[in-house]
């Protein structure tokens, strides 16, 4: 089956008690709640004298989603910003948890005022009493998860990734280390490589946190391509850069991956609604008319069903009646001074109304909006211009161009041209908009400095 790599979070929580046996057979957030309890009758147990103390341990294993560099800024910026000071230790001879920590943490040497390296210890191991354990508090872990329901997941025990939050940090600290050797320090990290520890201050913002730096760092290393260069790097310069590569590399591979994914899903979209049959002209809005023929007498009578629908029916019309009737006599207002009163508000509201009529009948949608836009306005302008200019009758050479659009939009209609659409971004809407922005405030302007000349 194909195996899928997901981020767990694995939480132990520090508190008062002894360890009875080892940790939960599970992977994830896991909180110990270990209180001092009376001592258990004797009688009930026949191999007490093996424990100091029995307790009980509460487990709880949480997935958290992989980091996405091609859409978020901040784990690229968090891997440029914090490896430039991050600790690299390559080639650790150390073979016991508690050694290596000790060895990483003293060449971290934070520069805090009040920061110690048994904080460190103290939170990112279990205490009990305060004897340390051989457990990390928080850990984040990879695991690979079949593809069925109800199927089993195996841990990535070659890397681990131990995280905490000191009030006597303010900033962030992270420290990489790779073992000289696979070495086995326990349950799910029986073959461990790499070690990655990340302090964060306790009142970080949301997107600097401990668990987000986490994240971004976990995200790399549960690449098995990713650490398999990074054992090969012979320098730390070397291993630096190959991680700084990396990042970049997943967030060019995260970027195609998502545009991918957007055009088979318009694909399917399209194919859903067309079907995969052969095309032939005016395909689109055959089917665009089957799809609304159901529906049309519908649209109707759906005013006219229920003991409110009548009131809410007359309240949309008293709405959409001044909502387009306003921008009707501004823009009318404007058509008139722009036209010389060749097309005035009058003429404005009648065609707005004609339109809005042919287009209920039409298209089923008798509760549309239509409105005189701004760049309506703006090409009536410019017509009249053109047409004043080179001698020809505005009416006539304001109907051809009608004429023309129509004759385009059959052409459009016909070949389904508007799945071109797709390919257009928010940036051709924006520069429109900033065209139409420029050219009312060049007008406002120019009336302004025609009023003060006038006066």
């Amino acid at each position: 089956s194909q195996l899928g790599s997901l981020l767990q979070l694995n939480n132990t929580n520090n508190n008062s008690g002894t360890l009875f046996g080892g940790i939960d057979d599970t992977l994830g957030y896991d909180t110990m709640d270990c209180a001092d309890t009376p001592p258990i009758d004797t009688m009930s147990w026949s191999n007490i004298d093996e424990f100091d103390n029995v307790t009980l341990m509460y487990s709880k294993h949480e997935k958290i989603p992989m980091k996405d560099f091609g859409s978020e800024i901040r784990a690229t910026m968090d891997i440029d910003h914090l490896l430039n000071k991050a600790v690299l230790l390559l080639d650790l001879q150390e073979t016991s948890l508690e050694e290596i920590f000790a060895k990483i943490i003293h060449e971290m040497d934070i520069q805090e005022p009040e920061f110690t390296s048994e904080q460190v210890r103290s939170v990112l191991f279990t205490q009990d009493a305060g004897n340390q354990f051989h457990i990390l508090s928080r850990t984040v872990q990879s695991i690979c998860t079949t593809g069925t329901v109800g199927g089993t997941f195996d841990y990535d025990q070659t890397w681990i990734c131990a995280l905490c939050m000191l009030s006597t940090v303010q900033h962030r600290h992270v420290a990489i280390a790779r073992l000289s050797h696979p070495t086995n320090l326990g349950r799910t990290m029986q073959d461990l490589r790499f070690i990655i520890i990340v302090i964060a201050p306790s009142r970080a913002k949301g997107t600097k946190t401990a668990l987000e730096t986490t994240r971004t760092f976990a995200t790399l290393f549960a690449d098995m391509d990713i650490r398999q260069r990074l054992v090969m790097a012979h320098s730390v310069e070397a291993f630096r850069a190959t991680l700084l590569e990396a990042a970049k590399e997943l967030a060019l591979e995260q970027s195609q991956w998502r545009e991918r994914k957007s055009s088979i899903h318009l694909s399917q979209a399209k194919e859903q609604v067309f079907g995969l049959g052969k095309f032939f002209p005016f395909r689109g809005l055959i089917e665009d008319f089957k799809m609304r023929k159901k529906h049309y007498i519908s649209d109707y009578l759906d005013g006219l069903r229920g003991h409110r629908t009548m009131q809410k029916m007359f309240s949309s019309i008293i709405f959409l009646y001044f909502a387009c009737l306003l921008p009707a006599i501004a823009f009318g207002v404007l058509n008139d001074d722009n036209t010389g009163g060749r097309i005035n508000v009058r003429k404005g509201i009648l065609a707005q109304a004609i339109g809005g009529v042919f287009f209920a009948a039409f298209g089923g949608q008798p509760m549309i909006i239509l409105l005189t836009t701004v760049p309506l306005a703006i090409y009536i302008k410019v017509i009249y211009r053109i047409s004043e200019s080179l001698g020809y009758d505005f009416f006539a050479m304001y109907a051809c161009v009608g004429l023309w659009c129509q004759f385009f939009l059959v052409i459009y209609a016909a070949t389904e041209l508007c799945s071109l659409m797709k390919l257009a971004t928010r940036s051709a809407e924006e520069m429109f908009s900033l065209f139409i922005a420029i050219a009312f405030a060049v007008e406002s302007v120019r009336a302004i400095h025609t009023s003060t000349v006038f006066k």
